[in-house]
Formats: C-alpha cells, structure tokens, sequence
C-alpha cells in the first residue's frame, strides 16, 4: 500500500468513524434512557405492582429486580415517547458539545495534545545528552522522508516505555516519547520506535487520531468528571489501588456519591468507544511495525523495543489522567489490558514480536538498566552508517514508491546529512535567529553585484548582530552541494515555527523582498516559498480548509498541461525530446489522449505554474498520485533528472502535500545555476 492508498484508506476509515460513533451513540443512548426512565418514573406514576416509590434506595432495589426478572415487561414499561424524546435530544447534546469542546481544545494539533498529556517541548538545542539524540533521530527520519522536523515531546513524568505521533497535518504533527523510551532504549531501539510513529504521520493516521479524540471526549466526559469528584483526579486507579484519595473525607461525600452517578453513566459508553478505537487501531499498529522495519532494516531494533515494553514492571503505562482519552495514540498500550482483548486499542505484545521475531518464546527479560550514554551510542551509529551511501536512481517508479514513505538509505544518508553540517549552520539552524540567517543565506545570490545589493536590503532591515550572523553563515553555506539546501530548510522549520507573530511577518516580507531583488524568481526560491508558506503559515494566519475536495481530473486539465509544460521544458532543450516529456507524462494521467495541451512562453511560467497548485492541492489523495506520477514521469523521460527538476518536483509535492525524499540523483556534470 503506498501513500496515496494509506491516504484514501485514512479518508475511508473516518467516514467509518464515525458511522461507528453514530451507532455507538444511539445504543448508548437506548441503554442510557431504559436506566435513566427506570431510576424516574418510579417518582412519576404508579409501579405496576404498586404505589409510587419515595425512595431512591427503593427505587434502585426495584429497577435492579425488574431489569433481572422481568425485563421484557421492564421495556414496556418504562417505554415514553416523550420522556425519550427529551432523554436523546439532551444526551446528544452532551455529547456533541463534549466532542465540540475537545476538537477546539486540540485545533493547534500535536502540541496541544503533548501538552494536554504533561510533555514537555525538547528545545531545539537541548543540552541533556539523551533529548539531543532524540532531535537527532527524529531530524533524520524528517529528512529522510521529505516532511519538516515535527515538534518533539518528552513526557518527564512518565516511567512507561511509549510514544504518540498527533496532529492535523504534517505542519502541525508532534511526537512525543516518555522519560523511559528516552533512557531505557537504545539508540536503535528508538529509532525503530520513531520510526514507527513516522509511519502514522506519512499515512494520515495522525488525523483520524485527533478526530478520534475529540469524539471519544464527547462520551467519555461524565467518567472523567466523576474519577475527579470520587478521587480528586481524572486519573483511573491502578489495581490494588484504593479508589478514594487518601485525603478523602466525610464532607466529600456526595460529591462522591455525584461522581458515582456520572462513572456509572458515563461507563456505558466506554466499552463502545474501545470497541471503536481497536476496530480503528489495531490493524494501523500491525502496518506501523511492518513500516519501521521497512524504513530502518533493523527487524531486531523494532522487536527488541517492543520486548523492552514487555520486561519493565510499568511497560507502556502512563500516569496521564488523559491516557484513557488518548490511548489509541500509542506506540504500546497505554493503560491495564481490558478483560476482553478484542477491546484493546493494540494487538498483545507477543503477537507483534512474533509476527517480526518468530523465534520469540513469550518470555520478557526484565529490565532495570539504563543504555550507554549518548555519545557512546552516537560513535556506534555513526561508525555502523560509514561512508555516505549512493542515491537511488531517478527512476519515476521510485520517486512515486518514496513518497509518504522511508527507506534505509534515506535514513542512514540524513543522518550522514545532518552531521555533515558545519558546527555553525548545525547551531544556527536550532534557535529562531539562526533559522533566519540560515534562510537568508540561501536567498543571497552567487554574482556579486546581485548579493551586494541583497546584503546592502539586509544591512537597512536588520540590526548589526543579525547581519554578522548572515555574513558569518554565508561561505559555508554556499559551500553546501544543492541536495543539501532544501533538508536544511526542513531542519530550520521548528525554530522559525517558534517566532513571534510581528517577526513572523517581517520576516516573511524580508524573504519577499530578497527573492523579488532581480526581478526573477529561479526554482529553488519558489521551492524555498512553497516550503515555508506550507509549514510556517498555518501557525500565524488562518487557512481555509477546502470542504469538498475535487475527485475527479476532468476540469483540472489545464492546471495539469501548465505542470507538464513546466517540467518538460526545464529539462528539455531539443523541441522533440521537450515533447516526448510531456507526451509521457500525460500518459499517467488517466485521461483521454489530447485532452492535455503542451504550453509554451508565458503560460508554463512559475506564476501560472503557483496558480495551477492552488487548484489541484484541492484533489483527493488517489487524484494527486496520479498529479505526482506524471510530473516524474516527464522529469525522468530521459532516465536522469536534473537539479532544478528535482526543485520543481520538490516543489510540487510540497504544495500537494506529498512528503518526498530529498535524495533525487542529478545529472552529473550539470551547471550550478543559482
């Protein structure tokens, strides 16, 4: 399954959703009505064996026989058309302003979910040796997969080994692990488990989670409402653990009583909604654990992560009070194992060893200690990674099959990537200044009539020390081979993320203005904008959601034929071989032959190209495969695919959405053209 299935199979499985969530509701409803008219109508007219009951204790007594001995007579009974039209009318209510409240609580994506679980944001130079390594292997999966350097997590009060990936989109994803994932794994280890959540972002899991959330809140309120009124926390108590707070005392006693009430209401719909999340849940972590052997080619490093959760006392547990509410997020199970195991949000851990491992005999080793520090597992790995591995062909076939997806050698050459950087770009590219300073430089032309002018427009915007710090970033990064520059804007994404709203937008007026200096906009500015308008902009201003996503190709074609056109005539010279790209490319569209037109002059150009983006950004994930199979398709017509096709491509993905590896091979030889 590529990406574009994953993407159409995450589409499929939120209509799912929520048919499940809307026939979970109406049974919660029907149940919650026959309970609640049984505890009422005692009060409201006669029993059918006699008077009226006075007495709650009475009351219950009754509604507890009836429901046993008699309980086709009991439905009759307590059947009103108007006291259930009442009941479903304000049930629904409850939930979908419950649901409502906890979508808008988490319509900042990722991080609000880390820090509605008690994480803590990793700084984007942090100084504990293990959270340096944690930005280090998640950087490298970013890069390695084409996608910007998510928001990164450490959930200090944690002891469980485990994990989550949350958010809306690829721009506002977080992963988060916990304080044992960090110290008790290995740097292999937690790269299989990063991995793994990588896996979840690149198939749009990560949305279906948040809208998961939200709607299980909507049931699941009153228990967590209760659990505070019962024990003075949401969180659930542990076996063995008395269910009152040790503090607890007599004048808390109906509020306990209240929050009896509402866990045993609220209780109803609790097995639906882990019914819901494991018919959702369980078939993504078997692909997720496929995924990060497939991305790391360590089948031991995924198997003995999983084997670590199994051997800690605490496994994948979590003290969170909201680890119910988020626990199909999960990298392992979160909370005890239900009594019935179909209604866990995981398959068990031995089964997902032994479908890696098959020699695994279901013995956990315990663990007690800590791995090596960082430094010793960071010599290892990078003695393990050697020489810089070769690039795959650019063949379109492995273009399309790298999109929303890893490889090993996307890992492993990022990571060479990473600490191939200069000391100085490395620590510039982790603080908000330095991120600046870092774009700044790439925009800064080669001819030097052209980059005098652009440092005289800096000189005049910035003060002095932000303009030493281009100068002094300046040689090395225009030391830096091209297939270096764009990862290293998706390196830079988390600091910029974290400006503030007036540098925001003098910086992206600053970035304008460079650009606009000569008077022409070259391929790797527009890709430059394209990446940073699609993962910055969503933070500072709103964008508007697109409703009805397009389904179909047929009124896009001449969005398609400005793509093709482009592609085909920066890689092309001769007017045949032009035509033979875009002829090619067309052919993967899936539309009758002609309905394509090859463009030329004004109407291929960046800015009818930027238009063209616009619309068809607008499609379905299965219209937008067939978009990025035809533009490698014409990029690669002549089995090689040059720098600037590969910017445009990159360009391309970015504005669809696609998270692409930077590693397309170039053709050896080709001019360095800004």
């Amino acid at each position: 399954m590529d990406f574009f299935d994953r993407q159409e199979h995450a589409r499929r499985q939120t209509r799912l959703l929520l048919a499940y969530f809307a026939a979970a509701a109406v049974v919660i409803v029907v149940v919650g009505y026959f309970i609640f008219a049984g505890l009422v109508l005692p009060f409201m007219k006669p029993l059918p064996h006699g008077p009226r009951i006075h007495n709650v204790i009475l009351a219950i007594g009754w509604l507890a026989g009836e429901m046993l001995l008699h309980p086709l007579y009991y439905l009759k009974w307590t059947w009103d058309p108007r006291l259930f039209t009442g009941f479903a009318a304000g049930s629904a209510l409850i939930i979908i302003l419950g649901s409502l409240y906890k979508m808008r609580q988490l319509s900042a994506g990722g991080p609000a979910v880390a820090e509605l679980l008690g994480g803590r944001r990793v700084e984007t130079d942090p100084v504990e040796p293990d959270e340096q390594e944690l930005r280090n292997v998640v950087e490298e999966m970013a890069i390695a997969s084409g996608s910007p350097v998510p928001e990164t997590y450490v959930l200090d009060n944690e002891r469980g080994i485990n994990a989550f990936a949350a958010g809306h989109t690829r721009s506002d994803v977080a992963i988060g692990v916990t304080r044992g994932c960090l110290k008790l794994l290995s740097r292999d280890e937690l790269q299989a488990v990063i991995a793994h959540e990588f896996s979840h972002i690149l198939s749009g899991d990560t949305r279906l989670n948040m809208l998961l959330m939200g709607i299980a809140h909507g049931v699941l309120w009153p228990v967590i409402l209760g659990r505070v009124l019962v024990r003075g926390s949401n969180r659930p108590a542990e076996p063995g653990e008395f269910f009152l707070d040790d503090d607890a005392s007599v004048l808390r006693t109906p509020f306990i009583l209240a929050g009896y009430i509402l866990i045993a209401v609220g209780s109803i719909g609790l097995p639906f909604v882990r019914l819901i999340k494991s018919a959702i849940c369980r078939e993504r972590e078997w692909l997720a654990d496929a995924a990060a052997v497939q991305f790391t080619r360590y089948p031991e490093s995924v198997a003995g992560a999983l084997k670590r959760v199994g051997g800690l006392l605490k496994q994948g547990r979590l003290d969170t009070p909201h680890a119910e509410t988020a626990s199909h997020l999960y990298f392992a199970n979160s909370s005890f194992a239900p009594w019935f195991g179909f209604l866990s949000t995981h398959p068990p851990l031995a089964s997902r060893i032994r479908a890696i491992d098959p020699a695994f005999d279901g013995q956990f080793a315990k663990v007690i200690s800590l791995r090596p520090s960082r430094s010793e597992r960071e010599q290892r790995y990078e003695q393990a990674v050697g020489h810089v591995l070769a690039v795959e062909q650019a063949e379109p076939d492995l273009i399309l099959q790298a999109t929303g997806s890893l490889a090993t050698e996307h890992v492993r050459r990022a990571a060479v990537l990473r600490l191939g950087l200069g000391e100085a770009v490395s620590t510039a590219a982790h603080s908000p200044d330095g991120a600046r300073a870092i774009v700044y430089s790439l925009l800064l032309s080669n001819e030097e009539a052209t980059r005098s002018g652009q440092l005289e427009l800096l000189a005049q915007k910035l003060d002095a020390g932000a303009c030493e710090q281009v100068r002094s970033l300046l040689p090395e990064i225009q030391s830096l081979g091209r297939e270096v520059k764009l990862p290293l804007i998706d390196l830079a994404l988390p600091a910029l993320r974290h400006l503030e709203p007036d540098d925001y937008r003098r910086f992206t007026r600053l970035v304008q203005e460079l650009i606009e200096y000569d008077s022409a906009i070259d391929l790797f500015e527009y890709t430059l904008q394209k990446i940073l308008c699609r993962h910055l902009k969503p933070y500072y201003e709103p964008v508007p959601r697109v409703s009805r996503p397009r389904t179909s190709l047929q009124s896009l074609l001449p969005e398609c034929s400005v793509l093709l056109s482009a592609l085909a005539h920066i890689g092309q010279e001769e007017e045949a071989a032009i035509s033979a790209a875009f002829q090619r490319g067309a052919s993967f569209l899936a539309v009758p032959e002609g309905a394509t037109q090859l463009l030329t002059g004004e109407a291929r150009s960046l800015a009818h190209v930027n238009s063209a983006l616009d619309r068809l950004a607008e499609t379905v994930p299965s219209v937008r495969r067939n978009i990025l199979l035809a533009c490698a398709q014409a990029a690669a017509t002549d089995g090689k695919v040059l720098c600037r096709e590969a910017e445009l491509l990159r360009a391309i993905a970015e504005a669809l959405d696609c998270p692409v590896p930077p590693f397309v091979k170039a053709l050896e030889g080709e001019a360095e053209s800004p």
